[in-house]
């Protein structure tokens, strides 16, 4: 891998105050628009940029405002297939966790209503929102919801004027009573998606309310799952989804992108040998596995590996990128970003236990990517090597 703008990244917002969580996706014209949390205005809102190939910022210095207050940093975007975004979030503004989404213009402009539309404000909270585009303007969204006894994963269809298609509150994606977390959500290639989520159906314990801190760090027992619906919400694998990984071992914060023939690759991080590695596997339209049992390996360098990020490498293969601490020593935390190609049939093509995409001083946080030219991607990241969080991004390739 190569880095083809400045050594340790290009600075997109250094406004007063912190700027943290990015979400980075393509323009459609080689360069991208990158979203995040921004506390300049001293409550939590969101602003967004977008950069050209060459990395020059085209929107106003420091971003545009998508949303002024009530935001929480759980902050997700796609492009709307005009050379803008569809951006969603947590929100608070009605007094428990809500999903809100914006649409914006090429331009920066906001097309939706002022400070965004309602995906789903049911009774309880709801959590982790992704999305996809809906291939017309639209966009489809998953998220997990706490508004019944167990946790489960719901979908919720946008169309481009950003009416909700399915029901007020969404669909339900999996409801067996136990409970489930963190889903993504990746086009089909068919108007539809694939949805992927950790499932807990086979944990030693039963969880509940009070298991959440637990569940989010990763301590309690998951597996990988996912299912297929169409455009109009319906399920086309069998019902509550079928497994991708389902080891002893512990799996968790599943990732996923297109394989480019309607399938899925995904990506997790593993505790099969102890210490978190990163894994993949990719599933045919029809849910069968085409890789390794299981996943194949794509980082298991000493220490541990965490947050995968997955894009496209323009060759039916895929970039992941992690948060990793092989270079952890004593009390100081060293949070560096590592990236790996693997090939459409599962072969890692850069060195064994990936690149490094920065080892600057401070914390590299919160890593996301899309892709850029042929084999290569953007990334972008919160980074405190200033003292304060600031955004950087890079591009790593070849």
């Amino acid at each position: 891998g190569e880095i083809e703008w400045e050594k340790d990244g290009i600075p997109v917002c250094t406004a007063e105050e912190e700027q943290e969580r990015t979400v980075v996706v393509s323009d459609g014209a080689g360069g991208a628009i990158i979203v995040w949390s921004d506390l300049r205005l001293h409550r939590r809102g969101i602003y967004a940029q977008r950069i050209s190939a060459d990395g020059t910022p085209l929107w106003e210095k420091d971003g545009v405002l998508v949303c002024s207050e009530h935001a929480r940093r759980e902050i997700e975007a796609v492009p709307d297939g005009a050379g803008g975004a569809i951006i969603t979030w947590e929100d608070w503004r009605n007094g428990n966790q809500d999903i809100y989404a914006q649409r914006l213009g090429p331009d920066g402009k906001p097309v939706w209503a002022e400070n965004g539309v309602p995906v789903c404000k049911a009774e309880g909270d709801q959590y982790d929102p992704f999305l996809v585009t809906d291939g017309k303007g639209g966009a489809i969204f998953t998220w997990w919801d706490t508004s019944t006894p167990s946790w489960n994963v719901y979908t919720q269809r946008l169309d481009a004027q950003g009416n909700s298609l399915w029901g007020v509150a969404g669909i339900a994606v999996c409801d067996v009573p136990q409970e489930k977390g963190t889903p993504f959500i990746v086009e089909d290639g068919n108007g539809g998606a694939f949805i992927v989520w950790v499932d807990y159906r086979y944990s030693a314990q039963p969880l509940n309310e009070s298991d959440a801190p637990k569940v989010m760090a990763g301590d309690a027992k998951g597996d990988i799952y996912v299912q297929r619906i169409n455009a109009d919400g319906i399920a086309l694998f069998p019902k509550n989804g079928i497994s991708v990984c389902n080891l002893p071992s512990n799996q968790q914060q599943p990732t996923g992108i297109s394989d480019g023939t309607d399938g899925i690759i995904i990506t997790w991080w593993d505790e099969r040998d102890i210490f978190s590695d990163i894994y993949a596997q990719r599933i045919d339209r029809n849910g069968k596995a085409l890789w390794e049992a299981n996943g194949v390996s794509v980082c298991a360098a000493g220490g541990v590996q965490r947050h995968p990020v997955i894009v496209p490498d323009g060759a039916g293969g895929a970039i992941i990128l992690w948060k990793d601490y092989r270079e952890d020593y004593g009390e100081k935390e060293v949070d560096d970003i590592y990236a790996q190609r693997i090939s459409t049939d599962g072969k890692t093509l850069w060195e064994p236990n990936g690149v490094p995409v920065s080892t600057a001083d401070g914390r590299q946080d919160n890593p996301r990517a899309t892709h850029g030219n042929k084999g290569s991607a953007i990334v972008v990241w919160s980074d405190s090597r200033n003292g304060e969080e600031d955004i950087y991004a890079q591009m790593v390739g070849k």
